[in-house]
């Protein structure tokens, strides 16, 4: 018999079958090895929620207040661990899943409605803060996804943006454009992506007044998931306006020239508790 290395391997063992007396060790080295398993590899990528400054994050001799509390990632929990069994189940339910910071090549920045003016205008501003420059991986929540020249001129802050998602309140059903997205209470509840059904299930409605200086014009279309994106993403092309450069004379970093296009991929997410297997009758109850 192979002997597990580490708790993740003595979980998929204790699943597999392949350890066999599991069940026999005492219950709170059990538990202790589950707890051990809980969370996913330190490798997977996970999702830090941009949440506005309290208090204790400002610096008293600051004079000028933090934008944004600590970056961090709660790290999701394992989801092999939700389907061995029911014992590890529950314990992975009650456990405490670690936190770590945030990394901008892997992990995803989630923007929430109530953040996004002040991540676009204050951090990725032109006296924001450097490390925006790093980040690969950004979410928007529905409401944010077509707020006019705000995210085009944060763009020029993006240097390494490879992904942009939108985030919606739900994977079914119908939504306004600007319902908001409720954040899990869970926080690290994994942000997945839409399937390629769900995307056309997906109906997102707009009716409202658009108010300009030239007057008040209707906006009436409903789409799906797909459409959404196309649209999303040519509103952003058309308000990045690559040919006059934005701010400062600078170009926007992740314009590709030769397509006309921003050199970004497009996805649609929704803050999802993972699925759990049923589990399979005869020692599985452990």
């Amino acid at each position: 018999m192979t002997t597990p290395s580490g708790p993740q391997e003595t979980a998929s063992a204790a699943q597999t079958g392949d350890f066999a007396q599991f069940s026999r060790l005492p219950s709170d080295i059990r538990h202790e090895i589950w707890r051990a398993a809980s969370s996913s590899p330190a490798a997977t990528p996970g999702v830090c929620i941009f949440t506005m400054a309290k208090p204790e994050h400002c610096g008293p001799t600051s004079h000028r207040p933090a934008v944004h509390a600590p970056l961090v990632v709660h790290e999701p929990v394992n989801p092999a661990l939700l389907a061995t069994s029911t014992e590890a189940y529950d314990i992975a339910q009650r456990s405490k899943t670690p936190t770590r910071a945030y990394n901008p090549a892997t992990d995803i920045l989630y923007i929430p409605k109530d953040g996004f003016y002040n991540f676009t205008g204050g951090v990725c501003g032109h006296l924001g803060e450097p490390w925006v420059a790093d980040i690969r991986h950004l979410a928007l929540a529905l409401p944010v996804a077509d707020q006019g020249l705000w995210l085009p001129i944060a763009l020029l802050r993006l240097a390494s943006l490879k992904t942009l998602s939108i985030v919606y309140p739900a994977a079914s059903g119908t939504c306004g454009c600007h319902d908001d997205v409720l954040l899990p209470a869970d926080s690290s509840t994994p942000l997945r992506q839409l399937t390629e059904e769900e995307r056309a299930d997906l109906t997102i409605v707009a009716d409202y007044e658009y108010e300009t200086h030239f007057g008040t014009f209707p906006i009436r279309w409903r789409k799906n998931a797909d459409e959404h994106l196309t649209l999303v993403e040519r509103e952003l092309v058309m308000n990045t306006l690559p040919n006059r450069r934005i701010l400062n004379e600078e170009p926007v970093p992740i314009w590709d020239a030769d397509a006309r296009r921003l050199a970004l991929r497009y996805q649609a997410r929704v803050f999802e508790p993972l699925k759990v297997k049923t589990f399979a009758s005869g020692g599985r109850d452990v």
